[in-house]
């Protein structure tokens, strides 16, 4: 049963989320369009604009009495930071309560810097990039943070690739919350990107996909109902660590570093190709090597694409999905790579999966930090 707490929690989220969508109008209006009394609304608000979620913004035109006073949602009451830490150069961004991307900067971090030098250097640029743009550090209403590995949500302790342990040591969660006196909220960085698709990418037309980040680690993010899957564990869509052929997992066999580390020992072992060997072998030049008929490397992308596709087609069955979409470096390797996930998914799959890359780019798990800080926010703002 309702409670007139509940009631008026729900009726102040669609009041907001109405002047989000619409912008500015009248309290009449909201209560016409929302199907909620004229009252409930005046009185629903009073209380936001007490508590700075919304502004008046003049007046609008008369149908014959007094001008009504517009409402418009205050944007800028709060700004989030959202930091996505990639192996080691983290992407930091900007934004207020719309929820758009604003502004953002990277930072080139070396395994070799002293864990105080780290959490400086992250400060700072966190700290320029709010004074730069005009706002006050008073503003700042939570900090989103997402990390490579899996978390523990009652140590905030993180499970990773050792290869990932520049930022698993660093509690960062409790260093950013002492520092800023903000919430800070910390997920794992594949399932932010699945939630940046859902609601900022191809993701938008389906309540049901699987994200799949193929790079130098391979993981999923799902959405089900609309809604990211996480696990009781949070490892819901860790598809790196399975294991569909002998003991290694797939990762060790498909991500981007094992196919690199193979190129270079096959060529070092005879193997002909188009590629020089070379020890700074990069993704840039086995790309343009394929384009080059490169049968080696050909047969090598489509093999690695091959497992993969058999991988997320098993998941697209199981969970009946409606999208499969794909992000990391791999899928710009070329449409070689794609192109042989989608035949694995139709081939696997008995009824129509759409399979797209994505078109977030490497932002798509700072949108999905976005999702979630604003989502904090405003439910304590409200509440």
């Amino acid at each position: 049963m309702a409670t007139q707490s509940s009631v008026r929690i729900n009726n102040q989220e669609l009041m907001i989320q109405y002047l989000i969508e619409n912008g500015e109008t009248s309290r009449a209006q909201l209560a016409k369009d929302l199907s909620i009394s004229k009252p409930t609304v005046s009185l629903n608000a009073e209380k936001l604009l007490e508590k700075e979620l919304l502004v008046e913004t003049g007046e609008g035109l008369s149908s014959g009495g007094r001008k009504p006073t517009l409402l418009n949602f205050n944007y800028n009451h709060k700004i989030i930071v959202a930091i996505d830490l990639n192996r080691n150069q983290p992407l930091i961004a900007l934004s207020n309560l719309s929820g758009k991307l604003m502004f953002s900067t990277s930072l080139k971090m070396l395994v070799t810097e002293s864990k105080p030098f780290l959490i400086q250097r992250l400060t700072t640029a966190i700290n320029d990039l709010i004074i730069s743009h005009n706002y006050d550090m008073s503003s700042l209403g939570a900090i989103s943070i997402a990390v490579p590995g899996v978390i523990d949500d009652v140590t905030d302790k993180i499970f990773a690739n050792p290869q990932d342990n520049l930022w698993t040591d660093l509690n960062l969660k409790k260093v950013l919350s002492e520092i800023y006196h903000v919430p800070v909220l910390m997920k794992n960085d594949i399932s932010m990107a699945a939630l940046g698709v859902k609601h900022y990418g191809l993701g938008k037309a389906f309540d049901d996909l699987l994200y799949v980040s193929a790079g130098h680690g391979i993981g999923g993010g799902i959405i089900l109902k609309g809604e990211l899957l996480e696990g009781k564990r949070n490892f819901a869509g860790e598809l790196g660590i399975t294991r569909l052929d002998g003991d290694k997992t797939l990762e060790e066999q498909i991500g981007s570093s094992a196919i690199v580390d193979k190129i270079k020992s096959d060529l070092a072992s005879g193997q002909k190709s188009k590629l020089i060997h070379d020890k700074d072998l990069t993704l840039k030049e086995i790309k343009t090597a394929i384009k080059a008929g490169d049968d080696y490397l050909i047969d090598l992308m489509k093999s690695s694409a091959g497992m993969l596709g058999n991988a997320v087609a098993n998941i697209a069955l199981i969970l009946d999905l409606e999208a499969i979409i794909v992000g990391g470096v791999l899928s710009e390797v070329g449409d070689l790579f794609m192109d042989t996930i989608q035949e694995r998914v139709k081939k696997i799959v008995p009824f129509d999966v759409k399979v797209s890359r994505s078109n977030l780019g490497q932002e798509a798990g700072i949108y999905g930090l976005l999702v979630i800080g604003k989502s904090f926010i405003l439910d304590q703002l409200i509440e």
